[in-house]
């Protein structure tokens, strides 16, 4: 029985670690609907849906888009590459 409880163990372990290997951060612009206001986050998640459906809670309508994403160990920072009108 020992034995098995050390296999739950490590497998738990190793479905952790992928889980944190496919963490990426995003740059998001979220702009509510009431009044057109933005702002723009950054967030580590393994699921980018859900963050987003977890970020709402409590919030005002607002509507999301994801400006720039990277792998989480990569060391480069996140950018906005939209171009700015003039």
């Amino acid at each position: 029985m020992n034995d098995l409880g050390i296999v739950l163990i490590k497998n738990r372990g190793k479905n952790m670690m992928s889980r944190i290997s496919q963490r990426k951060t995003y740059l998001v612009e979220i702009m509510y609907h009431e009044n057109h206001n933005t702002e723009v986050v950054t967030l580590t998640t393994d699921n980018i849906n859900w963050s987003m459906t977890e970020f709402q809670r409590n919030r005002k309508p607002f509507a999301w888009e994801i400006l720039d994403w990277k792998q989480e160990i990569e060391e480069r920072p996140l950018e906005d590459q939209r171009e700015i009108d003039a």
